[in-house]
């Protein structure tokens, strides 16, 4: 397999036990880190497969699909329903089909794009999580309207990205094109120093 490089691993904020911004004692407010070992593959079904899809999906990867805009599975291997048709099979170690064996299976009823190059993952956690994305993104993240398990499409500023809550904690996943990491990250230490950052590895 072709090893993955970071968009961000130059940059000189990204070191391990970096205090960003207002000081604090204790719990950090925001821990920032980057995502560098998920595996991405995103499957869209066909206007008229999508029955035919979720059940051959379902049967390859061995989770149950999720409802729209929430995600099954675990830290290691989740699919996420974050569109008509469209799951992304977010993984750790690679124990899901490939892609290519993924494309044979769903052959004439959906396509199936490896992403895992071609994104960027963030995790972002910590009490003041939310306040620091919702200054880029208008979902409501509160717990009750965004809990655990959601999954979905919406913008970072101008900027698409996968969103997931993948903690009470809180804790979020960020998933973003590679060539906007530079520019997410910037964002997020200059919105998160308000409340003091820790970047984690």
């Amino acid at each position: 397999m072709i090893e993955r490089r970071s968009a961000l691993a130059a940059h000189p904020q990204m070191q391990h036990g970096n205090r960003i911004g207002s000081p604090w004692s204790g719990e950090a407010p925001v821990i920032l880190a980057e995502q560098r070992q998920k595996s991405i593959m995103q499957v869209n079904a066909f206007a008229t497969t999508v029955t035919e899809v979720r059940e051959r999906l379902r049967a390859s990867v061995g989770l149950a699909l999720p409802e729209p805009n929430r995600y099954s599975g675990d830290g290691d291997t989740s699919i996420r329903n974050i569109g008509p048709g469209i799951w992304q099979i977010v993984e750790q170690h690679h124990a899901s089909p490939s892609a290519g064996t993924l494309r044979q299976e769903l052959r004439g009823a959906a396509t199936v794009v490896d992403l895992t190059h071609a994104r960027t993952a963030f995790r972002i956690q910590g009490p003041a999580a939310r306040a620091t994305l919702a200054k880029h993104c208008s979902l409501n993240l509160n717990l009750s309207d965004f809990p655990c398990g959601s999954a979905t499409m919406t913008r970072f500023g101008a900027v698409s990205m996968a969103l997931a809550c993948i903690h009470e904690a809180p804790m979020f996943e960020v998933m973003v094109f590679r060539g906007y990491g530079e520019y997410i990250l910037e964002s997020l230490l200059q919105s998160a120093s308000e409340y003091g950052l820790l970047i984690s590895s």
